[in-house]
């Protein structure tokens, strides 16, 4: 994330190629010495988070902003319901529910765009396109037996080796313990990637939750959103980090770390870059617990009141 990366470059000295490794060896994606096992797993654990904790750390002893959350915080953990949310809270909450709505078998995303006045105008998440079934809905053995064209493509039907290589996945899961009574699902990005050794997301059968969002505007009408804000509870990638620029947003708060070269080479630049603003604030099950009083202040006051 831009904080971190200028902390540890800034205090610690770190070298691009340094802050790199260190990216990857606590991405969940390093194996050590082929063993099943990984170091620790930071961009999971934020994705995962009841609670984000916002460090600035832009003066050596001034740390109060982190002071503000925490009292905040410890206020409604003994108090739940005392506060309201903030706007970021409550926006990012509704991009962080529409992401179950997602059909993808591999990360599930929400993006929710709006004015500048915190105003809903679109919400969107990762899946398929209007009318496409979802990839948690395809299966390995439906591909291998059905052929169904409204299911399956007509590449994934009739490309021989493509047909192989699912096959060969379907091979590999098929009769495995705890597998029974399992849609046995695949993605089809990675086994077309595989046959072709790369990495490209252009074979994702999903549109991305930001540019989701995106088209809701343009499919349905919304007055203009320039000026406006981007919440997603990842971080968008180049291309929708791109569209986000085209249409004048002014802030992407979003809770993941940047992937790739997003930053530094599209939001960084021009007369016209949004501001970046990590995600602060409670989530999920933790928004609930935090911003849902056990009873209502009225009742607590009368409680205390004939007490």
């Amino acid at each position: 994330m831009p904080c971190r990366k200028a902390y540890l470059q800034n205090v610690h000295k770190y070298t691009v190629d340094e802050f790199d490794e260190l990216e990857r060896r606590e991405s969940g994606k390093t194996r050590v010495d082929d063993a099943d096992f990984i170091s620790q797993n930071v961009k999971r654990c934020i994705e995962i988070s009841d609670i984000h904790i916002f460090n600035p750390r832009n003066e050596i002893d001034n740390n109060n902003v982190l002071k503000a959350q925490l009292a905040w915080y410890l206020a409604l953990i003994k108090h739940p319901g005392l506060i309201s949310p903030t706007n970021i809270e409550r926006v990012m909450q509704i991009a962080y529910t529409a992401k179950v709505n997602s059909g993808c078998i591999s990360r599930q995303v929400g993006a929710v765009v709006t004015d500048e006045n915190y105003s809903i105008k679109s919400v969107g998440w990762n899946d398929v396109a209007k009318g496409q079934v979802p990839c948690n809905l395809r299966s390995l053995d439906e591909l291998a037996n059905t052929f169904d064209e409204v299911t399956y493509s007509t590449y994934e039907r009739q490309n021989s080796d493509f047909r192989d290589a699912a096959k060969g996945e379907l091979i590999k899961i098929s009769g495995k313990i705890g597998t029974q009574g399992k849609n046995l699902s695949y993605c089809f990005k990675d086994i077309k990637n595989s046959l072709d050794d790369s990495g490209n997301q252009v074979h994702t059968r999903s549109l991305h939750a930001e540019e989701n969002a995106f088209l809701q505007l343009a499919k349905y009408g919304s007055a203009g959103i320039e000026g406006g804000k981007l919440f997603t509870t990842a971080s968008p990638c180049e291309l929708c980090a791109k569209k986000a620029y085209q249409l004048g947003i002014k802030d992407i708060v979003f809770i993941d770390p940047y992937p790739g070269i997003a930053i530094d080479h599209i939001l960084s630049i021009g007369k016209n870059e949004p501001n970046l603003i990590q995600f602060r604030g409670a989530l999920g099950k933790g928004y609930h617990q935090l911003y849902e009083p056990t009873m209502s202040y009225k009742d607590e006051l009368n409680y205390l009141k004939d007490h």
